[in-house]
């Protein structure tokens, strides 16, 4: 089984970055996925979307059918790196499973472990509940493009976060 990392977040300056509110219903993983690849691609990212999709939906998933209260997805792009952070209001941490080939569920964490460089969690103070986070590193390219915009009809960081 698989130990949940507890690596700080704060590793160089973000550059940019956006907070995407999500209700805790089963469309919320969807709505995360189109939104990491809206704006990835608005970014110049879009080399990262297929990944940080697949890894945002899972994160996603997990925080509907585990946490509680409303969720709150942001992605940052740090110097040389792209962040997606998770927050919901559970104090329950994530709880890695054993893997079953039968089994319909308990791959998802497996996933965001392959797929990312780094992931973990950390508790929310002011609001109570947890951050789950993973980062994946980018190419000297992919950081060529700052300074594209976010898509317009997503919600900026500097909105209200729950």
């Amino acid at each position: 089984m698989m130990a949940i990392p507890r690596q700080s977040t704060n590793a160089g300056r973000v550059l940019r970055a956006i907070a995407i509110p999500l209700e805790s219903d089963p469309h919320a993983a969807s709505k995360a996925r189109r939104s990491t690849r809206d704006t990835l691609t608005s970014w110049g990212l879009g080399n990262l979307a297929d990944d940080m999709v697949l890894i945002v939906s899972e994160l996603v998933t997990n925080a509907v059918q585990h946490g509680e209260g409303p969720i709150v997805m942001v992605l940052q792009q740090r110097d040389d790196t792209i962040l997606a952070e998770i927050a919901d209001a559970s104090p329950s941490l994530p709880v890695p499973r054993t893997q079953s080939t039968e089994g319909e569920s308990g791959r998802g964490l497996s996933l965001v472990e392959a797929f990312s460089d780094d992931w973990g969690c950390r508790t929310r103070r002011r609001r109570g509940g947890k951050w789950v986070w993973c980062s994946r590193s980018l190419s000297p390219v992919a950081t060529s493009q700052v300074g594209q915009p976010a898509p317009p009809e997503l919600a900026p960081l500097d909105a209200t976060i729950p």
